[in-house]
């Protein structure tokens, strides 16, 4: 299979806390956290830099599959220029460890970034997709197959009588919540898995046990948006 431009860009989120180690000095890393109407943004330096991770002003999105404005876009790059912005960490938003429709929504609006900008998501310029602990199973024994799922994805929720589940829910949830304060708190979620700062010393360093590398390959997000995948995650 021929990897998408999308796919090209996607790097582990080991290699992105690399990436703002060797520009530390420079750079900052940028979280987004895609919703239904709107895009949240935050930006965090290294941590020996001991600054809050701040929240950014929301970009809203177009009502149905109309994808972002050139407007939107544009005001996207001046941000990406303006805060020298060396990589992405994008919110993957499993729903009790499931990739649901608000992740192919996050992939829709990735692929409509790489497309209409070279001077947003590129090989240069990468993301990373991470999910917070507290949407994952178990945070210590997470394993994943091709499609990005936990084992517990075929775990059947807990029924009650009236139940009506469904992965649209994930995208309810979502759009109520404030999308710059969730990229926040992805960002520092992400921070905290790759980094222990100490104060004192005024250091960063890697963990002793750090967490193991969360994303979905680079092969995954060509399967997730062929016709055999979209087919097969509609059957789930």
């Amino acid at each position: 299979m021929i990897a998408t431009k999308l796919s090209n860009a996607l790097v582990s989120p080991s290699k992105v806390a690399g990436i703002l180690d060797w520009r530390r000095s420079v750079g900052v890393v940028m979280g987004l956290d895609i919703s239904r109407d709107r895009i949240g943004i935050a930006v965090a330096e290294h941590p020996e830099n001991f600054s809050e991770t701040t929240p950014l002003k929301s970009l809203s999105l177009p009502r149905k599959n109309q994808g972002l404005s050139r407007d939107a876009i544009a005001e996207l790059e001046a941000i990406v220029r303006k805060h020298h912005v060396c990589a992405f960490v994008v919110n993957w938003p499993l729903n009790e460890g499931r990739a649901g429709e608000q992740c192919g929504k996050t992939l829709q609006i990735l692929d409509s970034l790489v497309d209409k900008s070279n001077a947003l998501i590129t090989r240069k310029r990468p993301f990373t997709l991470w999910g917070k602990c507290s949407s994952l199973p178990s945070c210590d024994s997470f394993t994943i197959d091709e499609w990005g799922r936990s084992a517990d994805f075929a775990r059947a929720p807990e029924y009650f009588p009236g139940m009506s589940y469904s992965s649209k829910n994930v995208l309810v949830d979502a759009s109520s919540s404030d999308s710059a304060a969730v990229a926040a708190e992805v960002l520092q979620d992400w921070i905290k898995s790759n980094w222990v700062v100490d104060h004192k010393l005024g250091k960063a360093t890697a963990p002793e046990n750090p967490m193991g590398n969360y994303f979905f390959s680079a092969h995954s997000v060509d399967e997730y948006n062929s016709e055999r995948a979209c087919l097969k995650a509609a059957l789930l």
